[in-house]
């Protein structure tokens, strides 16, 4: 039996091919732990901003919520703070964004949604 040989591409074309993937549109809402003050609260939705932009995100909206009230506790809390963020990102990043959300320990929860126009 004959084994096909195949070309490995070299590393460098491999890195051209990633920068050439489209990014997608995504909306996410991230319910973290309330702060004691408003600054508190101001420094998360910051931090989420730098989180995706480090990952080569670009931002077209953050909308903070503010405090609400929870449907359920979650690790004994009523009340958790809402941020909707609105960014592009190629998809194959968004999996390690998720990873770090997932070990932040202000984030109670999260949920990431691709947009129906992204292509």
């Amino acid at each position: 039996m004959a084994v096909k040989q195949t070309k490995k591409k070299p590393v460098a074309a491999l890195a051209v091919e990633g920068e050439e993937k489209s990014l997608h549109n995504y909306e996410m809402v991230i319910v973290t732990r309330p702060g004691a003050i408003d600054a508190d609260n101001e420094q998360v939705a910051e931090s989420l901003k730098q989180l995706v932009t480090g990952l080569g995100g670009e931002i077209t909206k953050v909308e903070p919520w503010g405090k609400k009230k929870l449907a359920y506790q979650i690790a004994h809390l009523s009340e958790g703070y809402y941020v909707l963020i609105c960014f592009s990102m190629s998809p194959d990043r968004t999996r390690e964004m998720e990873s770090k959300l997932n070990l932040n320990e202000q984030v109670l929860r999260h949920m990431l949604i691709v947009e129906e126009n992204s292509s």
